[in-house]
C-alpha cells in the first residue's frame, strides 16, 4: 500500500492512498501538491508571533546573527504597531499605513526600504511554509534613493591620511583598509594566521563568532607596501588589529587631515574606487571586494569613463 508524506506549516503529515497501484499513487500525489499549492489547507489563524518564531529558527545558521536579529525586531515591530495576533490579519493596507507611518515619522529611506525588505522576506517564508496564500508585500514597491557616488580618498588625500595616522595605533589597520578594501568587521576580526607572508596573501574566512556577508572566503593579494607595514608589528597569533578606542582615534586623524564625513567604510570605497581607477576590470574588483552579485560592485562603474571615451572613439564615421 502507497503512503504519502507531506510537510504543512512545519508539520509532518502522512496519509494512506489506499492503493497499490503506482500510477494511481502517483496521480494522488499529484493532486496533493496541486491542492498544497492552491493553498486549500491554508486555515490563516495561525499566530503571527509563533511563524515570527519559526523564521528566526529557520534562519538563525543561515544568515548574519546581528542581520537576522535586526529582522526580527523590525517584524515584531511592526506586529506591536499594528496590534496584529494571526498572521492572516496581515494585508496590504496595514503594511502600507505603517511603511506610511515610518516615512512620516521622519525616517531615512534606505531605513524604510531595510524593514520592507525583512518584512517580505518573512512573509514569502509564510507563504512557502503554508500559513498565507500569497505575500501581501507583492503590490507594494520599494522607495526610490537618490544614488550619489560613493565618498572615496584621491592618491593626494591618502598620502595625507597614512601620513597622519602613521603616528597613531591605528595605522597598521588604516593600510590595511586602504590597500585591500576589507570591510570593518573583517579587518577587526583578521588574525595572523589569516596573513600569508610567505605567498603574500591575505585571507578573509569565516570562523568563531564572525562569517562574511557572503558566507564565502577570499583571498587578497599582500601589496608589497602594506607587507613592509605589517612585517614590523606581526606576531605568532591573535588577532593583527586592536579595536580599543578606534573610532575616536580614527576621528582624530580625519580631523587632522582635514578630510569631513568619511568613516571605515570609505576606506573599502577607496580601494575600489582606485583599483577600476588603475584599469582593473568590475569583475576583479567584485572578487576583490566580496560582492556575492557584481550588481553591488556597478556603484564604481562612473569610474569607467575613460575607457567608454575610448570606445566611442574608435567610431570611424
Amino acid at each position: 500500500m502507497f503512503w504519502l508524506a507531506y510537510y504543512r506549516h512545519s508539520r509532518l503529515y502522512r496519509e494512506s492512498l489506499k492503493t497499490k497501484d503506482k500510477t494511481t499513487a502517483k496521480y494522488l500525489q499529484a493532486k496533493k501538491d496541486q491542492e498544497l499549492a492552491e493553498g486549500k489547507y491554508i486555515t490563516l489563524d495561525s499566530l503571527a508571533l509563533t511563524v515570527l518564531e519559526e523564521y528566526r529558527l529557520a534562519y538563525e545558521h543561515q544568515k548574519g546573527k546581528r542581520t537576522h536579529t535586526e529582522d526580527v525586531a523590525r517584524i515584531r515591530k511592526f506586529l506591536e504597531w499594528a496590534h496584529i495576533q494571526k498572521i492572516g490579519e496581515v494585508n496590504e493596507k496595514k503594511l502600507q499605513d505603517y511603511f506610511n507611518n515610518r516615512i512620516q515619522g521622519k525616517l531615512e529611506p534606505n531605513t524604510v526600504n531595510r524593514i520592507m525588505a525583512s518584512m517580505k522576506t518573512w512573509l514569502n517564508f509564510a507563504v512557502r511554509r503554508q500559513y498565507i496564500k500569497e505575500n501581501p508585500m507583492k503590490g507594494i514597491k520599494m522607495l526610490r534613493l537618490p544614488e550619489n557616488p560613493p565618498r572615496f580618498l584621491t592618491k593626494d588625500e591618502i598620502e595625507k591620511v597614512l601620513k597622519v595616522a602613521e603616528k597613531t595605533d591605528i595605522y597598521p589597520a588604516v593600510a590595511t583598509a586602504i590597500y585591500t578594501g576589507m570591510r570593518k568587521s573583517e579587518l577587526f576580526t583578521l588574525e595572523w594566521i589569516d596573513i600569508d607572508f610567505t605567498r603574500g596573501t591575505i585571507t578573509v574566512r569565516n570562523k568563531e563568532g564572525f562569517t562574511t556577508k557572503s558566507k564565502k572566503f577570499r583571498v587578497i593579494p599582500l601589496h608589497p607596501a602594506l607587507k613592509a607595514i605589517l612585517d614590523r608589528i606581526k606576531l605568532k597569533d591573535g588577532h593583527c588589529f586592536d579595536i580599543i578606542n578606534q573610532r575616536r582615534i580614527f576621528d582624530r586623524i580625519m580631523r587632522k587631515a582635514e578630510i569631513d564625513d568619511l568613516g571605515w567604510h570609505s576606506l573599502r570605497h577607496t580601494f575600489a574606487s582606485q583599483m577600476i581607477m588603475s584599469g582593473a576590470d568590475l569583475v576583479t574588483v567584485s572578487k576583490l571586494l566580496g560582492h556575492s552579485d557584481i550588481k553591488t560592485t556597478m556603484i564604481y562603474s562612473h569610474l569607467t569613463g575613460d575607457h567608454i571615451r575610448q570606445a566611442v572613439g574608435k567610431l570611424s564615421f
